[in-house]
């Protein structure tokens, strides 16, 4: 659809990784809606009424997401992007993966992108071996991401997006999660015909919040980062060995 084109959501990374974990962050907002009935509707269709204006809320959200996101990355990883598990996996420094493993990575990252790692590693310095990891995935990030090599990795990456991104928003889904409960029980006692599930609903959704906010989900996005890890390696493998067979059948 041109209209998501033109809000950028047209992109499958745009609409999984950003869009969808901000507007999760606003469905703790629903059981005041259910109460709220007419008036609530009524305000939300005032809301988007404007030209144009949905879709300014969902670029918003959307950067918004990615926003909190990359807050949350930096706090996870306070070195980003050396401290970072693709990074990590080519630095003798962590021990990571294996090193007859690394030598593998080593050997593919010079037939991909032309950057002898050894050469850097050698060299002792350690800010020159920090740079020139930095530069090899960055570039065999991009080669991937133009080969059918890539099409597994990027499923990964929308994964690892949509997990860092919905983890980075929580103190907004938090804050209308305890908000929502307050509202709820605060309409039940003005309008007491009001059903009593929904306040229970929100207390139980706001209570349940908390845990899986700091205990769950940062381990979550460490597992998915690591999942990306693991696939990027193996799509450079593949790239690389594509490669070597080219340069054989021309020879």
């Amino acid at each position: 659809m041109s209209w998501l084109r033109y809000v950028n959501l047209s992109d499958e990374y745009e609409r999984r990784a950003r869009f969808l974990p901000a507007l999760f962050a606003l469905l703790p907002l629903v059981p005041i809606g259910v109460m709220l009935g007419d008036a609530f509707a009524a305000w939300w269709k005032v809301l988007l009424g404007g030209v144009g204006l949905g879709a300014v809320i969902s670029v918003g959200l959307s950067h918004l997401a990615s926003a909190f996101g990359n807050r949350l990355q930096g706090q996870l990883w306070p070195r980003w992007p050396h401290d970072a598990p693709t990074n990590e996996a080519l630095n003798p420094r962590y021990a990571s993966v294996s090193t007859q493993r690394r030598e593998q990575y080593y050997d593919a990252v010079n037939a991909v992108v032309g950057i002898d790692l050894r050469k850097a590693i050698a060299s002792g310095s350690e800010a020159e071996v920090e740079a020139a990891i930095n530069d090899s995935v960055s570039v065999v990030r991009g080669r991937l991401d133009q080969s059918s090599h890539g099409t597994r990795l990027r499923r990964f990456n929308i994964d690892y997006g949509y997990a860092r991104n919905l983890t980075g928003m929580r103190a907004v889904w938090l804050g209308l999660a305890t908000l929502g409960a307050a509202a709820g029980w605060t309409i039940f006692a003005l309008r007491p015909e009001e059903e009593l599930p929904w306040p229970i609903v929100s207390s139980a959704v706001a209570l349940a919040s908390w845990p899986i906010a700091f205990v769950v989900l940062p381990g979550y996005v460490r597992a998915k980062a690591r999942y990306y890890t693991e696939a990027f390696y193996l799509a450079l493998m593949s790239l690389a060995e594509s490669k070597k067979k080219a340069s054989r059948g021309k020879g």
